[in-house]
């Protein structure tokens, strides 16, 4: 008979593999941090069927040799630790974690409370799963080996340039919180311009401000590249310029009346630049060519920042053809090659 094989141990497991199973669904929907249908769909099942992998061989064992029996038992080990670790991760942001709304959406963050318990719980788990996993295996001995103890601390070692430096910067990141969620930053090295999504130990999740895609970056390459911080700006709002190359022959006070009034127009197309804060108009270059007339402006809504400066190139465009200003750098020579010389077209 079953129930004379099964034991209390049996009885135990087995109810535990039965709960993981029935509760799979509320288990994917807690793993789930995205609103995509077949991302849960696919979790759902691939729990499911590594659920009913480990119960078919225990269940076998009960009838059969030990080794599936340990088979199992270490499969519903590690499957339990990534389960319990996960929703203590879950506990510990929903504890410590802040609400941040970017862009309209709200988004749970962790801070550097969350991360630092989330590790200790890691290590911790992992050192429970390996002594449950020895027990299990009846290899009690290796405790007492000091060459087993020596290589697994070796092989930690041996890895440290692959999981300690994104830990230990992904750390110092949410300590200092510079580069925290919903702050804006620039980094020029790595052709980036967007808004900082998520901190964990290992990586940073940007939105690019030009694509609205989504960047994922080491938390490494993040410490060791210059960040400009744009949220960090005055309260006026970020102070930002757009170059215009025009020809000769015009006069200073026609320039700067010419973009003082496009801007004004940009500012009744888009609210993100900051009408209350004056723009200004400066002369940066002479070249051989045009000149360089920069306008500076304020943007008090940073999220909004490529959507200012295209405001300002348009209204700056539509302005150039009522004033028949071209905008375009002219050209001021031209090559005959009939009498091989240089004529002056300016």
């Amino acid at each position: 008979m079953l129930t004379e094989r099964l034991t209390e141990l049996d009885t135990v497991i087995l109810s535990i593999n039965l709960l993981i199973f029935l509760c799979s669904r509320w288990i994917v929907k807690g793993f789930n941090t995205s609103s995509d249908e077949n991302s849960s769909g696919t979790k759902l099942w691939a729990l499911r069927a590594i659920n009913l992998i480990l119960f078919g061989l225990y269940f076998i064992a009960i009838f059969e040799t030990q080794l599936t029996r340990q088979i199992s038992l270490t499969g519903l080990t590690l499957l339990l630790a990534f389960i319990l670790v996960h929703f203590y991760q879950m506990f510990l942001l929903y504890k410590f974690g802040r609400v941040k709304e970017i862009e309209g959406d709200k988004y749970k963050v962790e801070t550097y409370q969350s991360e630092v318990f989330g590790l200790l719980g890691i290590f911790l788990a992992i050192i429970i799963s390996i002594l449950v996993t020895i027990n299990i295996w009846d290899m009690t001995s290796w405790l007492q080996a000091t060459s087993v103890l020596g290589a697994l601390l070796l092989l930690t070692y041996s890895t440290k340039d692959v999981w300690a430096p994104d830990n230990i910067n992904g750390l110092m990141l949410l300590y200092n919180g510079d580069v925290e969620p919903g702050s804006v930053v620039k980094i020029d090295e790595l052709n980036l311009l967007g808004i900082a999504i998520q901190t964990t130990l290992t990586q940073t999740v940007f939105r690019d401000l030009r694509g609205r895609y989504r960047i994922i970056l080491p938390n490494s390459k993040i410490r060791n590249a210059k960040i400009e911080v744009l949220t960090k700006g005055p309260v006026s709002g970020l102070r930002e310029f757009v170059d215009f190359k025009i020809g000769y022959g015009y006069k200073s006070e026609q320039i700067e009346k010419f973009l003082m009034s496009a801007w004004e127009s940009a500012c009744e197309q888009e609210l993100a630049i900051n009408l209350d804060k004056p723009a200004s108009v400066k002369l940066v270059e002479a070249g051989d060519h045009a000149v360089t007339w920069r306008l500076s402006y304020s943007v008090k809504n940073v999220y909004r920042l490529i959507e200012s400066k295209c405001a300002i190139n348009k209204a700056t465009y539509d302005l150039s053809l009522i004033e028949k200003i071209g905008l375009n750098t002219p050209y001021t020579h031209e090559v005959d090659m009939t009498q091989n010389e240089v004529k002056e077209i300016m």
